[in-house]
C-alpha cells in the first residue's frame, strides 16, 4: 500500500437495517467535509465514490432472513470494490448497515492473499443466526455473516471466529452466547473501560492470531453514546463509550501496520437534521486517520506491512 494514501468509497445499503436512512450515511459524510478533511491530513484521497442503492424493504416474506437477497447483492459488490481499493492503499468505507463488514472482509481476504482479522467494535454483538434472531434483520447477524455462519445465499467473508475481537458491546441475545465463546476476544462496554482504551485496543489486536496479518477495523456508530451520537436508527440501552474513548481506541488501533483498512457503519443522517452528528463523525475519521497504517507513512523499512515481508 502507498503510504499517506487514503482509498475511499461507500455502500449506501440499508438492506440490511431495520428501516430506511444509514443509505444516505456516504453522501452525508463527503457532504460534511470528510474528504476536505482527510486531504488537510497530507493524506493523497482516492475518491472511489458510491456502490449502488441497496434499499431497506420490510420483507416480511423471509422473517427469518429479511431482504436476503439484496443483502446478498450489496456483500458481493462490497467484496469486489475492496479489492480494488486495497490495492492503492488504506482504505475507508463507509456504510450502509453492518451486513458490508461481509463483504470487505470478502474483498480483503481476495486482495491480500492472507487470512484477514477484525476488530468489531459494536454496541451489540452480531452474532445471531437465522436460527436465533428475535427480529430477522441481518444486520443483527454480520458477525455471523463474516464468519460464514450466515445463510448460505450470503458470500462469506472467510475469516475465523477466533481472528475477530469483539470490543464494546453493551446487549447480548440468548442465541449469542455460544458463539461469543468462540471469538477470539470479547470485551463488553464495562469491561474495556475498567482496562482502558489502548490496553482494549492492544488486547484485540494481540488476541487476533492470523500471524501478525491484516486487519480490518470495523465502527458501528451505536457504541458512541447516545449523548453524543443519537442520530442512529437503533440505540442500544445503556450508555455507551465516550467519543473520546472511541478516538483513543481507534487512535490505538489504527497506529498498528497490521490495520489496512476501517469502515464506518449504522450513521442515520435522516436523524441529523443540523448535521452535527455527521460534523463530529468527521472530525473523529480525520483524528483517527491522522496516524493509520502506523509506520507505514514514515519509515522506509515498514513500507511494505508485516506480512509480506
Amino acid at each position: 500500500m502507498t503510504p499517506g494514501k487514503v482509498v475511499v468509497f461507500g455502500v449506501p445499503s440499508a438492506a440490511g437495517a431495520s428501516r430506511s436512512g444509514v443509505e444516505r450515511a456516504p453522501h452525508a459524510l463527503r457532504e460534511a467535509g470528510l474528504l476536505t478533511c482527510l486531504r488537510q491530513l497530507g493524506r493523497s484521497v482516492v475518491n472511489l465514490s458510491d456502490l449502488s442503492l441497496f434499499p431497506f424493504r420490510a420483507d416480511d416474506g423471509q422473517p427469518r432472513a429479511r431482504n436476503l437477497q439484496s443483502v446478498a447483492c450489496a456483500v458481493r459488490a462490497a467484496a469486489d470494490e475492496m479489492t480494488r481499493a486495497l490495492a492503492q492503499g488504506f482504505t475507508l468505507v463507509l456504510g450502509g448497515d453492518c451486513t458490508v463488514v461481509a463483504g470487505t472482509l470478502a474483498g480483503a481476504n481476495q486482495a491480500l492473499g492472507r487470512p484477514v482479522g477484525l476488530v468489531y467494535i459494536d454496541a451489540n454483538a452480531d452474532l445471531n443466526t437465522p436460527d436465533t434472531t428475535p427480529s430477522g434483520m441481518l444486520n443483527g447477524m454480520a458477525v455471523s455473516l463474516a464468519i460464514g455462519r450466515g445463510p448460505a445465499a450470503i458470500p462469506s467473508g472467510r475469516t475465523l471466529a477466533e481472528h475477530v475481537a469483539l470490543v464494546g458491546f453493551r446487549e447480548l441475545d440468548p442465541g449469542e452466547r455460544h458463539t461469543l465463546g468462540l471469538l477470539g476476544l470479547a470485551l463488553s462496554t464495562a469491561a474495556a473501560q475498567r482496562l482502558g482504551m489502548r490496553a482494549s485496543a492492544l488486547l484485540a489486536l494481540d488476541a487476533i492470531t492470523n500471524a501478525d496479518g491484516p486487519v480490518l477495523v470495523h465502527l458501528d456508530v451505536d457504541v458512541i453514546d447516545p449523548a453524543s451520537m443519537p442520530a442512529k436508527t437503533t440505540v442500544t440501552p445503556g450508555p455507551g463509550l465516550s467519543l473520546d474513548e472511541v478516538r483513543e481506541l481507534l487512535t490505538t488501533l489504527l497506529a498498528s501496520p497490521r490495520v489496512v483498512a476501517l469502515e464506518v457503519v449504522e450513521f442515520d443522517p435522516s436523524l441529523d437534521p443540523d448535521g452535527a452528528c455527521a460534523r463530529r463523525l468527521v472530525d473523529l475519521i480525520g483524528s483517527v486517520l491522522r496516524v493509520a497504517g502506523g509506520l507505514q507513512r514514515t519509515s522506509r523499512v515498514m513500507l511494505a506491512p508485516p506480512w509480506t515481508r
